[in-house]
């Protein structure tokens, strides 16, 4: 009898970590998607039936994990935020894998980054991604570039990061690449002008 009641447990555990295994794959799939719409899309003109069928579920299912559009949106954000991260990551004083994989980034999202900033104000789950985002971009910045900073935190410090942020930000990558139709090569050779011109201010300093 004991025997009976503790494989009847242990098949009624299997089952339940089964079915959360394959509702953590459907969230998966349905971030996935959404996400890749969002790239090529604007965040308006994405629909959850849109979601829906790139991945594979109902619309229904979208609801079921997500209760609404904009839920699914700061999902997306929190999920794509470690990614984003590790992509472009480098290692501090690595200037110029920092910059190229920086790059990369925005030839692959930089679009994409650039439509939502007109929602920042209108979607709450849009302006909660920027503020991720900018957050993120500030401690990338302190890290890679920490070698050319100050020492001491305090007015200078914030400057140069201010500084390495404007020079490395999404929408310097739009007006070279988009506005004055600069080849990517040309775009990251400006970019290390740029930061280029703070590394050797930063020299100066300590000389």
């Amino acid at each position: 009898m004991k025997s009976d009641r503790g494989s009847a447990r242990r098949k009624r555990t299997y089952r339940m970590g089964a079915r959360a295994r394959s509702v953590e794959e459907t969230r998966e799939r349905i971030l996935r998607a959404a996400h890749a719409l969002w790239l090529d899309l604007p965040y308006d003109d994405v629909t959850l039936d849109q979601v829906a069928e790139r991945a594979g579920v109902s619309k229904q299912t979208v609801l079921r994990l997500f209760t609404s559009k904009d839920r699914l949106a700061f999902a997306v954000v929190d999920w794509q935020q470690p990614r984003e991260e590790a992509a472009r990551d480098a290692q501090p004083g690595d200037f110029r894998a920092a910059v190229t994989r920086l790059v990369d980034r925005y030839e692959q999202m930089g679009d994409a980054n650039v439509r939502v900033l007109d929602l920042e104000r209108r979607v709450p789950a849009v302006r909660y991604l920027l503020v991720q985002a900018r957050e993120s971009h500030r401690q990338w910045v302190e890290r890679v570039f920490a070698p050319c900073l100050p020492a001491r935190r305090g007015a200078a410090h914030r400057r140069r990061v201010l500084a390495l942020y404007a020079a490395t930000e999404v929408m310097l990558w739009k007006l070279l690449r988009r506005d004055f139709e600069l080849s990517r090569a040309e775009t990251e050779a400006v970019i290390h002008e740029l930061i280029g011109g703070l590394i050797c201010a930063a020299e100066k300093e300590k000389s």
